[in-house]
Formats: structure tokens, sequence, C-alpha cells
């Protein structure tokens, strides 16, 4: 029998196993037939075939063009369509790790990549056990997303907080590589190696912090090439100065209303209690509309800030008292973004209680995106808030091999992201049935 019908076969039998997941591996594969959702040019590209070499993409050519060969093994995968595989843009896995077991953690890791999730962006926890799941998901030891982790710089004053406490079990909080506080006095050269030490992707800024410690961190950060990743308000610094201070991404649509409400205290009462919750949509609208954010957004335009938005967190807190009002500027803040002409990524910061889908499903149903442009979302602008767009993110050649196949189109219904084939990660094969 022919090598590449024999090969084939034997691919299309792991893809429709009836076990739980499945995982195979060619050097080198062709996937024909397919229709690419292209999230550059916004365009299906129906009938093309992808060249897959290792763990990269080698080629993409219309079907028409490719010709089969013995040497490639092939698999037709006519009227699937394929998008690049899913980022999360903020999960949390390691915050306390006693609480939140290893056994749990690889269970949810699994199943997010098993539901086409193929990197994740975790925004701070403990990087003695981030890095050694990060490791295992990259050399193929457990079935998870690539993660990509964060090392943590704040205020002194924020070091008393629980979850720092639980981090750095073992050692002081605020006085770990990874769980750095900052005062005028640190010296940022040393943090910035510290941290990048510890094998994290990312600095995250996350509260009481300056302008000017902020702008050391990122001009540091430059030098040593590790991104810096922020909360949208560091208060007493404003959302302005962070967006313009270097950042590449800010988290938590929300904390823009720091911009005009710089405390807590500040925040309309009005906004909070019992009689808040019901308020009808035209009160939110005219009091978003006091906020007045065109400047910040046109900010983020500028410097190329993307808005990891984290709608899922604050769905919620709906029909609470005091942070009900939290969803109704998220939402409405994430859409004029969106149509200002701001990146917005996909981030659930729901400690994996749900996924990007779902973040993505809140984008169009909540904050009117386009099905496309939730995908975009999750995808390009996720890639681009972590920092690794330059290999993933997008079907290019050159790239990742992460792709997720879908039964259905998703460009015509945001709930066909859940019409799930196939996954592959890094070149590989995963299925669910």
């Amino acid at each position: 029998m022919n090598l590449r019908l024999v090969l084939s076969s034997v691919l299309l039998f792991v893809l429709t196993t009836t076990t739980v997941s499945a995982q195979f591996h060619f050097s080198s594969y062709a996937l024909q037939n397919v229709n690419i959702i292209d999230v550059n040019t916004k365009e299906i590209r129906y009938d093309y075939t992808i060249i897959i070499n290792k763990d990269e993409i080698s080629a993409i050519v219309p079907s028409k063009n490719y010709k089969p060969n013995d040497t490639i093994q092939s698999l037709k995968l006519k009227g699937k369509f394929v998008v690049p595989g899913l980022i999360d843009s903020h999960v949390h896995f390691a915050t306390n790790p006693t609480e939140e077991r290893r056994d749990n953690a690889e269970k949810v890791l699994k199943e997010m990549l098993l539901t086409g999730i193929t990197s994740v962006r975790d925004m701070a926890g403990d990087t003695r056990a981030l890095s050694s799941l990060a490791r295992n998901a990259l050399v193929g030891d457990i079935v998870a997303p690539n993660i990509y982790y964060s090392s943590l710089m704040a205020g002194s004053k924020f070091f008393t907080d629980p979850r720092t406490l639980a981090t750095a079990q073992g050692g002081v909080s605020g006085q770990m590589p990874y769980m750095k506080a900052i005062d005028d006095n640190s010296n940022i050269l040393l943090d910035v190696a510290q941290a990048k030490g510890t094998g994290a992707q990312g600095i995250k800024l996350y509260a009481i912090l300056t302008n000017q410690q902020i702008k050391t961190i990122v001009a540091e950060g430059k030098k040593q090439d590790i991104p810096v990743w922020s909360h949208a308000s560091l208060i007493p610094t404003l959302p302005v100065d962070v967006v313009s201070s270097g950042v590449i991404s800010i988290s938590h649509s929300d904390m823009l209303v720091n911009q005009t409400y710089h405390e807590k205290t500040d925040i309309p009462t009005r906004w909070k209690g019992a009689d808040a919750l019901e308020k009808l949509p035209e009160f939110w609208e005219e009091e978003y509309s006091k906020l007045k954010l065109n400047a910040i957004f046109e900010l983020m335009k500028q410097y190329d800030v993307v808005l990891d938005a984290t709608l899922s967190v604050y769905e919620s807190y709906q029909g609470t008292e005091h942070a009900h009002w939290r969803y109704e500027m998220a939402k409405r803040i994430t859409r004029d973004a969106k149509n200002a002409g701001v990146k917005v990524a996909a981030g659930s910061d729901s400690d994996q209680v749900t996924f990007v889908q779902y973040e993505m499903k809140l984008l169009v149903s909540e904050a009117g995106f386009t099905p496309l442009e939730a995908l975009i979302a999750a995808t390009k602008n996720s890639a681009q808030a972590t920092g690794i767009l330059k290999n993933q993110g997008t079907i290019e050649v050159g790239k990742k091999a992460n792709l997720l196949f879908l039964n259905s189109n998703p460009v015509e219904n945001i709930d066909h992201m859940d019409d799930l084939f196939m996954v592959i990660k890094n070149g590989k094969f995963y299925n669910k049935k």
C-alpha cells in the first residue's frame, strides 16, 4: 500500500479514537483542504493546505497547487475551519500552590488545551511552581498549553495582602525574586535581573507605584529584554501615566475609571448600594459618558498598548452592592476602546472557573464585538499582550504550529468555537472525543 495512505490512515485513527485524549506527532505533515481564518487580513482563505515541519508552519499554499508525496504525511480536512490556537491572556495557577494543588492544575491545564487553548499568560504566582509546570508543558510531560508567567512588583504596602503571603511561603513576602516590594531605594537593575532569573517571561506591575518607579522598571526591563505588563491603574499613578510608561499591556478595563476618580473613595456613592442594582442601562451609559476616556484610548493607540479587559471576572460581580458598577463600566470601556481602535486581548481571570472561550462570548454579547473581533482578541492581540506575537497568535509561515480546527465557521457564530475537531500544539496533535 502507498506509504502516504498508510500514514494518513494511522493519523485518522488517532484523531477519531474513543479515548479521552490522544497525542500524536509526525516530523512533517500536510493538512489539506482547510479553510483558514486569517486574523491579519480578517478574511477566510478557503481550501488551503498548511505544511507543518516539526513544530512550525513551513508553508501555506492553495490546495490546488499542492502536490502530495510520500515524504510528507497528509490529512485531508475538507470543510474544517482552522484558527490560531487560543491564548488566555490572564490566568492564575499558583497564587497559593498549597491549596491550588499540582494535580488539579494539571487537570485544568489539560482541559484547557483540549478545548483549543494552546498558550496562557499567568499573571503572578509562585514561580517555583509555575516554572515546573511551564517546563513540563513545553516538553510534553503533561498535556497543557504553553505557560508564560510573570514576576510581580508593587509598592511595599501591598505585601500585607494575604495572597502575597501565600505565594511567598518559605520566604518573605515582598523579598522573593518573583514578588518584589519596590520603593525609591530599590536596586531596580538587580530586581529586574532576579525577576528574569526566575524564568518569568514578563514583569507584572500590580499597585502602589510612583510614575518614576514605573518608568525605571520599564526602562530596565527593555535593557534586559523582559516585557512589563501592568494593571491599568497603579494608584497613585494614574492610567494615563501607566499607558505612556512603555508597558506592553494593561489589565482590567474597569480600572480606567481611576483616570477620573483617582481613589476608591472617589467612586460616586450613586454607583453603590442596593439602589445601584436597580439602575437601568441608560443610567450607566450616562455615568460612563462622564468619564471622557477618548484621550486615553488615543494614547493607548499611540503607544500600542493592549487592553486585557477581563470581563469574565467582572461579570461575577453583578448583583453585588459595592462592585456591580465594575461590570457596568468594564463592558462599556471595553466596547468603546475597541471602537476607538485599541487592541483588546481576551483574558479570563476567573481562576479557571471559565476559560477564554467564555470571555470571547462576553466580548460579543456584552461589548459589541463581532465573532471575528473576539477571535482576534483571543489570538493575535493576546499574543501581543504576552510578548509572543513574533511566533504565535496568527497562522503564518515561520510561526509555531499552534492551531485549532473547528467543524463550523466561528465567524458566523461565536458558539461555533465549541464545535471542536482537533488541536495542534507545538506541532503535536491532541483530540478530545
